[in-house]
């Protein structure tokens, strides 16, 4: 009778170690579930603020390099040709249309495969 009561301890006491390992284990994924949801959620978020972050110093960046090669040409011809300040002035408001333009490129998403011009 000793015997099957402690067999039937120890019976009960492994179903106990087993079931409670069992949640552990639960506990434990639920808990890496949750973890690695919100580092990807917060990865995702990086990911937009880079993206935006990128975007709007190549849109910045685009229009002053229209506005200063415009502005560089018309400085040049000007001085070549003694025509102060017409062509900078003109060649301005072109590098300003080409700097505009690119922008439209960009925001739109065209103009960014090989071989667009």
């Amino acid at each position: 009778m000793l015997g099957q009561n402690n067999l039937s301890t120890l019976i009960w006491c492994m179903r106990k170690y087993v079931m409670s390992s069992f949640k552990k284990e639960e506990n434990l994924n639920s808990r890496i579930d949750n973890a690695l949801a919100k580092k990807g959620n917060k990865n995702e978020v990086n990911n937009n603020n880079k993206t935006l972050v990128n975007t709007f110093s190549r849109v910045a960046t685009e229009l002053l390099a229209g506005l200063l090669v415009g502005a560089g040409i018309g400085w040049t011809l000007d001085k070549w040709l003694n025509t102060n300040p017409w062509f900078l002035i003109l060649f301005f408001l072109l590098g300003g249309a080409a700097g505009i333009l690119n922008l439209w490129r960009v925001v739109t998403g065209k103009g960014l495969k090989i071989g667009y011009f």
